[in-house]
């Protein structure tokens, strides 16, 4: 009885897990976004070009506090910016790394336990989100479109490594750390 149970399961599950995709407009791809985050199991893997966005980064800081592994690539013009959200990510624990290979990254993937991705033209901004024409492509229970991504992902994430990232970030950590020991005086 068990064998039939698993052959019927094993026949049976790509008719109940298929792939959808969904082409989406700011405000829903923000909380599809959020709904991909929060349910993700094991890993997610971002490579996004701005991101500020505190309801994503409390999402990502949450994920990454109940044991999955984040990682996240961005742009290094944009994670200088005065609104970027990147120290956020580096407080809480997410290894991030800034794009230092080509000019610049413009990417703006995640790819969720290696079966759903998001993509599209918008960045994790507020003003993505609430000021700019954007569309956001979510491709979910289709592992052989996500281990496409992950590739590439994977590619980045090496081709930008920890040292020369570390190298980006030490100086301007270092002012931060100085500029929030002045305020605290």
């Amino acid at each position: 009885m068990s064998r039939l149970f698993l052959f019927l399961f094993v026949l049976l599950f790509p008719v109940f897990a298929r792939a959808e995709g969904f082409v989406l407009n700011e405000t829903a791809c923000e909380d599809k976004l959020l709904e991909l985050i929060n349910g993700a199991e094991k890993y997610i893997d971002v490579s996004v070009y701005s991101i500020n966005n505190k309801k994503l980064v409390d999402a990502l800081a949450a994920a990454h506090r109940r044991g999955v592994k984040v990682r996240v690539l961005t742009d290094k013009v944009q994670a200088a910016g005065v609104s970027s959200r990147i120290w956020d990510l580096i407080d809480a624990g997410i290894p991030l790394r800034v794009h230092t290979y080509k000019r610049i990254m413009h990417t703006k993937v995640a790819i969720y336990d290696g079966v759903s991705v998001s993509s599209g033209s918008l960045n994790w901004t507020e003003p993505a989100v609430h000021k700019n024409e954007e569309v956001c492509d979510i491709f979910v229970n289709d592992p052989d479109y996500a281990a496409q991504h992950q590739r590439l992902f994977d590619i980045r994430w090496e081709n930008n490594s920890r040292k020369k990232s570390d190298l980006w970030l030490k100086p301007r950590l270092l002012k931060r750390r100085a500029d929030q020991a002045k305020q605290t005086k």
